[in-house]
C-alpha cells in the first residue's frame, strides 16, 4: 500500500471514487459484451438453420442471465460503497477492497463461459454433449463461488467496522444488519451453487435466484444483542 505520508491520512472518502469506477468498468464490460453474444447466436442460428425456438430460448438465458449479473455486481457496490463511507480504520479496508474488486473483476468473463456453454448446450452446436456439460458445470460453480466470497468479504468487514472502538450504538445496529444480510445472500449464493451443480439445473435460472434475493430482506442473523439493547433504550 501506498505509505500515507505521501498520500496523507487516507480516510473511506478516498476510496469512493475508484470503487466507483472499477464497478462502473465491470457494468460496462457486461453490456458491451450483450449485444456481440447475441448476434453471433443469431448468426449462428441462420447459418445452422436452429429452429427458432432454440433461438428465442438462447437469447432469453443471455438476457436473464445479464439482468442477474448486472443486479449482483450493482448490490455489491452498494454494500461496499456503504462500508467505506464511515470507516474508522482503514488498513484493513484497503487491503479488503483490492480484493474486492480484484474478484469482481473476474466475474463477467466467467459469467460470459457459463453462457457461451450453457447456450451451445440449447444450440446443441457440440459434437460431445457431456464435455459440454462438464465445462458448463466448472464455469458455473466458478461463478457462483466468486459471487459467494464478494459477500462473505463484505460480512468480514461489516464485523471488523462494527467492532471498532468509537461506533455509536445505532450505527453498530446497521452494520450488523448489513453483517447479516451479507453473510446470508453469501451462504445462499454458494448452497445454490452446489445444489445446481449437483441436480444440473440449466442457466440462467440459479443466478437469478440470487439476484431476486438482492431485493428482498434476506437476513438468517436478524436476531441480535444489539437489537435488543435498543428496544431497552
Amino acid at each position: 500500500m501506498i505509505p500515507s505520508r505521501i498520500v496523507g491520512r487516507a480516510t473511506g472518502e478516498n476510496w469512493i471514487g475508484l470503487i466507483d469506477a472499477t464497478y462502473a468498468i465491470v457494468l460496462t464490460l457486461l453490456v458491451i459484451e450483450l449485444p456481440i453474444i447475441i448476434l453471433d447466436n443469431l448468426s449462428a442460428g441462420e447459418t445452422h438453420h436452429y429452429p427458432p425456438g432454440d433461438l428465442v430460448n438462447a437469447v432469453a438465458a443471455i438476457i436473464i442471465g445479464y439482468f442477474a449479473i448486472f443486479t449482483i455486481i450493482y448490490d455489491i457496490w452498494a454494500y461496499h460503497k456503504a462500508l467505506l463511507a464511515d470507516a474508522i480504520k482503514l488498513r484493513m479496508f484497503a487491503v479488503a477492497t483490492g480484493w474486492l474488486l480484484f474478484v469482481s473483476s473476474l466475474v463477467s468473463p466467467f459469467y460470459y463461459l457459463v453462457n457461451h456453454y450453457a447456450v451451445e448446450l440449447i444450440l446443441h452446436v457440440g459434437d460431445d454433449v457431456s464435455r459440454e456439460r462438464r465445462y458448463l458445470a466448472v464455469v458455473r460453480v466458478v461463478v457462483f463461488l466468486l459471487i459467494g466470497l464478494l459477500y462473505l468479504i463484505l460480512a468480514i468487514l461489516a464485523t471488523i467496522e462494527k467492532r471498532q472502538v468509537g461506533q455509536s450504538i445505532e450505527k453498530r445496529k446497521d452494520l450488523h444488519i448489513l453483517f447479516g444480510t451479507a453473510l446470508s445472500k453469501g451462504l445462499l449464493t454458494i448452497a445454490v451453487g452446489l445444489i445446481g451443480d449437483v441436480l444440473f439445473i440449466a442457466p440462467p435460472l440459479l443466478i437469478l435466484i440470487i439476484a431476486i434475493s438482492t431485493y428482498i430482506p434476506f437476513n438468517l442473523f436478524a436476531t441480535n444483542p444489539l437489537n435488543r439493547l435498543m428496544q431497552r433504550r
